[in-house]
Order: structure tokens, then C-alpha cells, then sequence
């Protein structure tokens, strides 16, 4: 299993006052399973699914800079030291 750090962006990260959280997960649908399982609770019905045991599909994942929309979403296997981070998807102008 490898050791990730995820990052907490904006809304998460005021929500549960922490800005990032250690896991360990072999991908990275795993890690965020784990997530919700332990702060679900504490997010707003508007990031999770209507069963509230995924993230909105609206909802911004990167994996070391990259949208893992563009990998193999949450199959994408994680290594030692990756870094998550998890966001709202931001526009302005």
C-alpha cells in the first residue's frame, strides 16, 4: 500500500479545518472511499453523490498536479509520497 498525502482545497478544507490528511490506499478510488467513510459526515450534500458514498462527479481530483479525469480516474494506481488533492471546480473572470 502506498503512503499518500491528500490535500484539503477550499470548501474541504473549511469544512473539516484541516488542510491535509496521511492514507495509505493502493488507487486512488480506495483512499477516497476512506475519506468519505470518515468525514462524509462533516461535507455538504452538495459534494457527495445522492447516496453520499462518492464525491459529486463534479469534483476536482489531482493526482501530482494531473486531473485524473485523464488517468484511470479512481482506478489509478498510487505510489509512496503521491499527493491527492481534492477541490470544487473554480471559474471566474
Amino acid at each position: 500500500m502506498a503512503k499518500i498525502d491528500l490535500k484539503l482545497l477550499n470548501i474541504f478544507q473549511m469544512k473539516l479545518e484541516k488542510k491535509s490528511i496521511e492514507y495509505e490506499g493502493k488507487t486512488v478510488g480506495l483512499v477516497l472511499k476512506k475519506f468519505i467513510q470518515e468525514y462524509g459526515d462533516k461535507l455538504d450534500d452538495g459534494l457527495l453523490d445522492k447516496k453520499k458514498k462518492k464525491l459529486h462527479p463534479q469534483m476536482l481530483v489531482l493526482l501530482n498536479g494531473r486531473n485524473i479525469a485523464y488517468l484511470k480516474k479512481y482506478k489509478t494506481k498510487l505510489n509512496d509520497g503521491d499527493v491527492l488533492y481534492l477541490s470544487v471546480p473554480l471559474a471566474g473572470g
